[in-house]
């Protein structure tokens, strides 16, 4: 039995343009993608976020018939948090097209008092005050992650230090850790993170992977380096960011209470980053929604096997 899991974030409606077409009202926000990456592994997950009046019932359905509790979920008059992106040759980069945020700007966070005691928290992407009032009502967490964004980082930084400051595990793509530290290398921007406070930080590099950093004995950085599953075609990799936080968090609330090990942790690196690998291969979280248990545990022992590396040692030839 899992410890309960707790997702705060986005639910919204995304439309998406890529070299391989367009997807328009498609489900998006960081919660949907979290919350369904962490039921292939947690055995409860309860969703805090909010809706407008405008977002499709089947979308809700689609979330529950995965397992998600959305109890916490409210829905208000207006439209709900929608994002338009567009992605170029290089799908590593995208540009918003437009956004709708004031569901999420006006939302005033109530987490419900049956869910502040999930002992693992998961803040998804979302303005960094709400993610603060979230960790607040939820004192008894012995475990917070957080996840965050470029605009966050220049619109409210002395908020996202915060944020960052009262969570064991922080994630930032590599541009934005980058920008954020003022640094030119992941290991400089890592190192950044750590810094302000947390534990572990993970700094998620697209189709290059992901590099996960923690404080070591004796003052050191504990570092693993872990590459991307190759796909042959990346569709959309709208939400991959999220699903990775989702499988990780998911992963972490089965073990025992408290602070992961840094062994621990390169587990679960490679798990989120195996399903990320699904959410890429199709528009919004179609991929990830029909994944299935055999899919993901025979695509993992594919990664496994090409990350291997040889045992033995190897004979280097003096120099002089």
């Amino acid at each position: 039995m899992s410890q309960p899991l707790l997702v705060t974030g986005t639910i919204g409606i995304d439309t998406i343009l890529t070299p391989h077409g367009r997807a328009e009202g498609v489900l998006g926000g960081s919660v949907s993608f979290a919350a369904v990456a962490a039921l292939m592994f947690a055995d409860r997950v309860d969703a805090v976020s909010i809706i407008g009046e405008d977002f499709p019932t089947h979308y809700e359905e689609a979330l529950a018939a995965k397992g998600l509790r959305m109890d916490g979920v409210e829905r208000k008059k207006g439209p709900s948090f929608s994002w338009t992106g567009e992605y170029f040759d290089n799908m590593n980069k995208r540009r918003t097209v437009c956004a709708n945020d004031s569901v999420m700007l006006e939302w005033n966070v109530h987490v419900p008092e049956p869910l502040r005691n999930h002992p693992v928290l998961a803040c998804c992407c979302m303005v960094p005050a709400q993610q603060l009032k979230c960790m607040e009502q939820c004192p008894d967490s012995s475990l917070v992650l957080s996840d965050s964004m470029d605009k966050w980082l220049r619109r409210q930084p002395e908020l996202l230090d915060a944020v960052i400051s009262r969570s064991h595990i922080t994630m930032m793509n590599e541009d934005e850790a980058k920008e954020y530290a003022h640094a030119s290398t992941v290991l400089e921007a890592g190192e950044f993170l750590l810094s302000k406070g947390a534990v572990y930080a993970v700094v998620k590099q697209g189709e290059y992977g992901a590099t996960l950093l923690g404080r070591g004995p004796e003052g050191g950085t504990d570092i693993f380096r872990c590459p991307a599953y190759p796909l042959k075609t990346l569709v959309d990799p709208t939400g991959a960011g999220d699903t990775f936080l989702g499988a990780l968090a998911g992963y972490l609330a089965t073990l025992p209470p408290g602070l992961p090990s840094f062994e621990e942790m390169k587990r679960g690196i490679i798990y989120g980053t195996v399903a990320a690998s699904f959410t890429c291969e199709s528009f919004s979280a179609d991929a990830l929604l029909s994944m299935t248990a055999e899919t993901f545990c025979k695509r993992l022992e594919e990664y496994v096997a090409m990350c291997r590396i040889p045992t033995g040692c190897v004979s280097i030839r003096e120099i002089d």
